[in-house]
């Protein structure tokens, strides 16, 4: 006798017993070999798993679900499903590659402004705060050397590193190019 699951009809183990049990089969497994992405479930004439099997019940092969990544088409957001045939229209198997993507009848496609404008502000972003640590403390510096201690010389040497630290900074922080306007 072969007990199997109650979800799955899978077969779960041999047992002996000779009285009649829910669950419990006397039909022997099926001997011939199925793909490592199936498994022998026992069904009845529903393909519905028997509580009290009868003799219209038999061994079936099913393949096994395998769980799978959805995106949400909408807000983008991952979801995993159980098997791929669970996956609804409102999801795609195919993920998006930025966070500027929406979907559309052929796949994603980037905002190509959203994008800009967001690169654009962490740039500026990264700029000023540079500005306001490096640039900003050494005019200030530079000021302060003059109007106190009255060393002009010294008071220009911190300007000059202050322009330095300015161009640099512009060098090094360049902001993204526009993307190219589309009719």
């Amino acid at each position: 006798m072969i007990q199997f699951d109650s979800k799955t009809g899978a077969p779960l183990r041999e047992i002996s017993t000779h009285v009649a049990r829910p669950l419990v089969t006397d039909k022997p497994l099926p001997s011939e070999g199925i793909g490592d992405n199936q498994y022998y479930s026992f069904r009845d004439e529903n393909d519905a798993v028997p509580y009290w099997p009868t003799n219209q019940c038999n061994w079936v092969v099913k393949n096994k679900q395998v769980s799978i990544t959805a995106y949400h088409k909408d807000t983008r957001e991952l979801k995993e499903f159980d098997d791929i045939s669970l996956v609804t229209n409102d999801y795609t198997l195919d993920k998006p590659v930025t966070i500027f993507d929406y979907w559309t009848e052929s796949g994603w496609k980037t905002d190509e402004q959203a994008k800009f404008e967001y690169d654009y502000k962490q740039v500026n972003d990264r700029r000023y705060q540079l500005y306001t640590i490096m640039v900003d403390r050494l005019r200030n510096e530079a000021v302060s050397i003059e109007s106190v201690e009255g060393d002009s010389i010294k008071a220009a040497e911190y300007r000059i590193q202050a322009d330095a630290a300015y161009l640099k900074i512009k060098e090094d922080n360049p902001f993204p190019e526009p993307p190219e306007l589309t009719p």
